[in-house]
């Protein structure tokens, strides 16, 4: 198994289109959990077509990585290509074990789905690739109803994309400080479970050219409760630039993220008031260019770079979340 498990390759989607992984900002550097079973010290854990990095505090991933290959998608049926497993290489102590899920509503929630990995050149690679998603590593608390309604639309995307065969598809949880946590009696610890989760959907379009969509979805009361949402879902309403999944998860994306992403820096959440203009303007002259209070594509990088976070915030009149 060891030697099918290449892992994320940066290069997927083309050598001149390379995605790196994503960073652990400052903030979760100390967090990054170090696998005692990876060689040379290595923090990506590398599975069959994707990767993942590991949260010491939570013991659950900060992210999943993976390469999508529509055009090699084999059947393989869930029965047969459905079993987890703790990874060894992770080390037991390091992973939400199976007894949160059991007689409970959480379910096993993917972060890499696992048929977006049952690719390869034939059937038998595919089914590999398959019991390799169904490690606990790349499981979070999802509860059933948001598993198998809202967050199954993205992932359905994924699977139905039609406007490119081969995707880099990174997806993960968000924390924050006001986070549920699940216990039972007599358990050892208690599991922290996602107040949301995200995604980036990179691929190259017929003109040779990146693309990215980014997504974020809360699991929040409504949708725990509501198990037909989907139908009334639009997942337009649902994207999200890539700085938003930057300040929610704290990890530092490949600036092609940034840039694909035609959402840009300052529209949707970060949108800034049009009374905010003037004085945008005369703080940085020499970094924004704004259509109706919106940046240009090609001030997107300088401008990331020009306003620290704090001076961000300052400078923001309105926060409208999609």
């Amino acid at each position: 198994m060891a030697e099918l498990r290449v892992g994320y390759k940066d290069d997927f989607l083309g050598s001149e289109h390379k995605i790196a992984l994503p960073d652990p900002g400052l903030a979760l550097e100390s967090d990054v959990l170090q696998p005692p079973g990876l060689p040379g010290g290595d923090f990506i854990v590398p599975y069959i077509n994707y990767s993942l990095l590991m949260s010491r505090s939570t013991k659950q991933a900060l992210y999943s990585a993976a390469n999508v290959d529509l055009d090699k998608m084999q059947p393989v049926p869930g029965k047969k290509g459905r079993n987890w497993f703790i990874d060894r290489r992770v080390g037991h102590d390091n992973q939400i074990p199976n007894y949160p899920y059991q007689n409970s509503p959480w379910d096993r929630g993917h972060l890499t789905r696992r048929t977006a990995v049952t690719w390869g050149d034939d059937v038998n690679f595919a089914t590999k690739a398959s019991n390799d998603s169904c490690a606990y590593t790349n499981a979070c608390m999802q509860h059933k109803n948001f598993n198998e309604d809202d967050w199954r639309a993205v992932e359905e995307l994924v699977a139905k994309f039609k406007d490119a065969k081969k995707l880099t598809v990174i997806t993960g949880p968000i924390f924050t400080r006001s986070d549920r946590y699940f216990t039972r009696e007599f358990e050892d610890y208690p599991v922290r479970i996602p107040a949301g989760f995200w995604k980036t959907v990179s691929y190259v379009d017929k003109d040779n050219a990146l693309k990215t969509q980014a997504y974020v979805f809360f699991q929040d009361l409504p949708s725990i409760k509501e198990a037909k949402a989907r139908s009334r879902l639009r997942l337009k309403d649902m994207q999200v630039t890539t700085t938003e999944v930057s300040q929610w998860t704290g990890l530092e994306f490949d600036q092609a993220l940034f840039d694909t992403n035609p959402l840009k820096f300052y529209s949707g959440p970060e949108s800034i008031s049009i009374k905010k203009r003037k004085e945008l303007l005369k703080k940085h002259p020499d970094t924004l260019e704004l259509d109706a209070g919106i940046a240009g594509a090609g001030s997107v990088a300088n401008a990331r770079e020009a306003f620290p976070l704090e001076d961000f915030y300052e400078l923001i009149a309105e926060v409208s979340w999609i």
